[in-house]
């Protein structure tokens, strides 16, 4: 059994990749042309302590072909039984089409599978329950990041040459047991914003306006859940949402994270209009900004909708493939940050 994984120095990839090795197969790793690519690469090569099953396949998403080589692939036709699409963020930042071209690339190769990772922000405004099933269904998508997330979707959706499966983490932090991350994003945004109101009396709570709902997974959870699905023989469901089967509000994972910082709780007594309000006010995006606060990472923390996550739930059925409480891991989450990040 061999691989093709594009993105695998990312922040999934570098805990998928393991889990692919302890497979016994060989791992092909699309790597860019660049210096700052290739020592990213070669950092994940010694953590992986797999050198002669991980090699380096130079190419990149924004050229024709992925830019591999045409007698690579003429030497891998029909040897790749997986290929792993970790990248597809890239088309939002990129020239656009990366995941066309890895879903032609993947036909190309007569690959088993193609396994594509989107995200579950591209349920938007959608209110009420998003199950496996939906796509496109009138939901509103605010940001480029969605927009282009549905769109590489669609574009795997549409190509016939290989049989897919298509996975939506919902917002996903550092992993349960060490607590790594590999950069700033999400809810680490917030983290900032706690060590300053820790100098505040814990008598004091912070009043704020309804948040809505969340739902975050760590980063362990996806990759062992991406690994075992994608192995699951037969055609089944299609696609699956790698999301906490339980409910989370945004003020109690904040209020988690509080205690672990010793800030004051925060308490949601306006409506939600309110906030709406509140950022739209003049300099208050340079506020947020001067503590470390994109204006656009509030309203991309919190979801309208539910997540029905049965194809996934009957997929890890008879597995210790769980999601953990967030309160069984964030202590350990916050304590990485202080000790790495701050």
């Amino acid at each position: 059994m061999a691989y093709l994984v594009t993105g695998a120095t990312g922040f999934i990839g570098r805990f998928l990749v393991p889990e692919l090795l302890k497979r016994g197969a060989d791992v092909h790793v699309l790597v860019r042309p660049g210096e700052d690519s290739v020592l990213r690469f070669n950092r994940c090569l010694r953590d992986w302590d797999a050198r002669d099953r991980v090699r380096p396949v130079r190419g990149d998403l924004a050229a024709p072909g992925l830019g591999i080589d045409s007698e690579w692939l003429a030497a891998q036709r029909g040897s790749i039984d997986h290929v792993f699409h970790l990248a597809a963020g890239f088309d939002s930042v990129g020239a656009g089409g990366g995941t066309r071209r890895v879903a032609e690339i993947a036909a190309r190769l007569e690959a088993g599978w193609l396994h594509h990772v989107s995200t579950a922000r591209i349920a938007g405004n959608r209110s009420g329950v998003f199950t496996e099933d939906m796509t496109d269904v009138g939901q509103l998508l605010p940001t480029p990041y969605q927009r282009a997330m549905l769109r590489a979707e669609q574009d795997v959706r549409d190509q016939t040459g290989v049989p897919w499966r298509i996975y939506r983490p919902s917002l996903i932090i550092g992993h349960s047991r060490t607590g790594e991350i590999d950069r700033i994003d999400g809810p680490y945004y917030f983290f900032r914003l706690l060590r300053m109101a820790a100098q505040l009396p814990r008598i004091l709570p912070v009043v704020s306006p309804k948040l809505g709902e969340t739902n975050m997974v760590p980063v362990d959870f996806v990759a062992r859940a991406l690994d075992h699905i994608a192995h699951r023989p037969g055609d089944g469901p299609s696609t699956y949402h790698l999301v906490d089967p339980r409910e989370q509000s945004v003020a109690e994972v904040f209020n988690l994270f509080a205690d672990e910082a010793g800030a004051p709780h925060l308490i949601e007594l306006m409506p939600k209009p309110t906030l709406d309000v509140t950022l739209r006010v003049p300099g208050m995006g340079w506020a947020l900004r001067q503590i470390g606060i994109p204006t656009d990472v509030i309203e991309d923390s919190e979801f309208a909708c539910r997540f029905d996550s049965r194809h996934t739930q009957a997929a890890l059925a008879g597995t210790d493939i769980k999601v953990p409480p967030l309160a069984a891991y964030a202590a350990i989450i916050w304590k990485y940050w202080i000790e790495n990040w701050v």
